[in-house]
């Protein structure tokens, strides 16, 4: 059985190689990956795009996404809109200018998901999406409920 190290250790070589995958972009575009990454994440999850919803959904940490965000609105690479029904929040929305950028990252995350598959069946995908789909939802269970 595969014990938590273990998945931790996975996660963890993921993302150190999926920040690989995006270090030649970062360095075109002289951005920092977690720049680009929050781009990329503004930018195909519109409706969750406040920097509170980038810090829960992404792991960082308020003051690392504060400052990127920063950059990325004084480079006119995204704008703060106003939450509707919320005057505390803003929205974050990607700009045309931003577009290059977010095309060349997901063509990027495209051929890193295709890599990271690479061997590994239809069957089997489907198998491990599921899996993962139940332990995203046990996950919300005991974040929501059994450790309050």
């Amino acid at each position: 059985m595969i014990t938590i190290q273990e998945m931790n250790g996975y996660a963890r070589k993921i993302a150190l190689a999926y920040e690989k995958a995006l270090l030649p972009l970062a360095q075109e575009t002289n951005l920092p990956h977690t720049a680009i990454s929050i781009l990329l994440f503004i930018a195909n999850n519109p409706d969750f795009a406040t920097a509170r919803d980038i810090c829960e959904l992404r792991g960082l940490k308020k003051p690392i996404v504060s400052t990127h965000v920063e950059r990325l609105v004084a480079e006119g690479y995204i704008e703060r809109r106003a939450v509707p029904g919320d005057r505390r929040k803003d929205a974050l929305v990607c700009t045309e200018k931003a577009m290059k950028i977010i095309e060349a990252g997901r063509a990027r995350q495209i051929q890193f998901a295709t890599e990271v598959l690479e061997g590994i069946s239809e069957e089997d995908r489907a198998v491990m999406e599921r899996c993962f789909m139940r332990m995203n939802e046990n996950i919300d269970h005991i974040i929501k409920e059994k450790y309050v």
